[in-house]
């Protein structure tokens, strides 16, 4: 029989969790699975100077706490979860934390498994003052940065994975997401941010705590950048951003917000987006022709009546895009010959394995090999997962033949198993055969060949532990025997 490679990635999403011993699918981070969540409100993350009313002199400031509202799910016996941090919008002068936008997106994530808080930060700006403004965002870009740090640092109180802290932000909030990811580093900072007061580096401002404050992964709904040379090559962490492209607040283009010549003009979704794909980068991005500003009907962050349709689009492009970020990628190749198929991983990110063969049989072995007792066209799938419970399948079919002619047997013998010094393979026919030993991905480590009833004698001292398999080739047929190394 003709040898058959697979190398398939199937992703499922609607499948039940079907049992103990099975393939235990869950839909953590894509649906909602946990029933209750807690609300810590008022939560301090940092102080620091914030402008007073009416914001027309930026050196007369007064020490503001900076406050989070933090949602978590009840009950979740998983150590550490990704965290999301949403950003209101307001253009720098109004907004808070209690936005219905920024509410919704936390409840319904921390529903679904992950940690979120919803964030205040500095508020005010001279609106007639293109370096006010300019500051205004600096600040915002501090605070959020300070939130990442405060999550970090509480990271055991809170059950975050500090590797998996992501932004979300709306309009204003979505230059503090931009700006957290691209002026990262001091020499990228604006010279407005160095007058008098001197509003300081990146990360010493709001607490004290000794972490990076960059995001891992960041949301940007109908926002801007200052400037998209601050997108270098290296920039290649994952982003959404949704824009209508007949948004008037915050251009789709390039332009100043509001259309008000006094605010600078900034690069929006459209050019972000062309600057990424010019490194290559994978921007996920939602364009609506046609849409203008909040365009799921919010106004400043608040709905007037009931979200329009537009939400559930851009909330299921959300959920989908986090997720990516930290799931693992399922993937294998499998050979088989007549009932026999020997499955080898090719995935990402996994920590954990099950296999289902397609006959009521399963394996949580990260390469198994396994014997059909009967003909067919059976569906292998492989189940990955990872520290954070995340998921992710393929699948492959095995069209499978049972019964071969007795004159085409091979009679192999391979002992001991496990082995620890020394193997013994050996032909207990009087054919030759052909013998590749092969790792657990499928890499030929040795071949040789073996005369009738003729016994080779492996040593193993230069093998490293763990799963391979010997291959027994007739000419007519394989046979599989797995070989595990201690």
């Amino acid at each position: 029989m003709k040898k058959q490679h697979f190398y398939v990635i199937v992703f499922l999403i609607c499948l039940a969790n079907i049992g103990f011993a099975q393939i235990p699918y869950n839909h953590r981070y894509t649906q909602l699975v946990f029933d209750e969540i807690v609300v810590e409100t008022n939560v301090v993350y940092g102080n620091a100077p914030a402008i007073n009313f009416p914001y027309l002199d930026e050196s007369n400031t007064s020490p503001q706490d900076l406050l989070m509202d933090i949602y978590s799910p009840v009950g979740d016996v998983l150590e550490f979860r990704p965290a999301i941090i949403c950003v209101h919008s307001g253009a720098f002068v109004s907004g808070s934390k209690e936005a219905d936008d920024m509410v919704a997106f936390c409840d319904s994530m921390a529903h679904r498994g992950y940690v979120t808080a919803s964030m205040d930060y500095r508020l005010g700006m001279n609106v007639f003052s293109s370096s006010s403004s300019t500051r205004a965002v600096y600040r915002g870009l501090q605070d959020g940065r300070t939130a990442i740090r405060f999550l970090k640092e509480n990271a055991l109180l809170y059950g975050i994975d500090t590797n998996n802290i992501y932004l979300l932000g709306s309009s204003a909030g979505a230059y503090v997401g931009q700006h957290n990811y691209y002026l990262d580093t001091e020499d990228e900072r604006t010279p407005e941010t160095y007058l008098s007061p001197d509003l300081g580096c990146l990360d010493c401002s709001g607490n004290d705590f000794e972490h990076n404050g960059g995001a891992n992964g960041l949301v940007a709904l109908w926002g801007a950048l200052i400037d998209t040379n601050l997108i270098i090559s290296s920039d290649t962490l994952p982003v959404f951003l949704a824009h209508g492209t007949a948004d008037a607040t915050v251009p789709f283009g390039y332009g100043s917000a509001f259309g008000n010549d006094d605010f600078p003009a900034t690069y929006g979704s459209s050019l972000v987006a062309e600057q990424l794909e010019s490194f290559n980068v994978d921007v996920e991005t939602y364009f609506v022709f046609g849409a203008g500003h909040e365009f799921y009907g919010t106004s400043n962050g608040n709905w007037p009546g009931s979200p329009n349709v537009y939400w559930d689009s851009v909330f299921t492009k959300v959920e989908s895009f986090y997720y990516d970020i930290h799931k693992p990628v399922a993937g294998f190749s499998f050979e088989q010959m007549e009932n026999i198929a020997v499955c080898y991983d090719t995935s990402s990110y996994a920590t954990s394995w099950y296999w289902d063969f397609g006959d009521g049989n399963y394996s949580i072995e990260q390469n198994p090999l396994h014997e059909y007792s009967e003909a067919g066209d059976f569906t292998i799938i492989q189940f990955v997962s990872n520290q954070l419970d995340s998921w992710d399948t393929a699948s492959a079919h095995a069209l499978v033949s049972v019964g071969i002619e007795e004159s085409n047997e091979i009679k192999l013998s391979v002992f001991p198993v496990p082995a620890l010094h020394n193997v013994s393979i050996t032909n207990d026919d009087h054919k030759s055969i052909q013998i590749v030993l092969s790792d657990g991905a499928g890499k030929i480590i040795t071949q040789f060949k073996l005369e009738g009833f003729q016994k080779y004698d492996l040593d193993l001292s230069n093998y490293t532990k763990g799963v391979y398999f010997v291959i027994a080739d007739n000419g007519y047929r394989k046979v599989f025997k797995k070989l595990i190394i201690l």
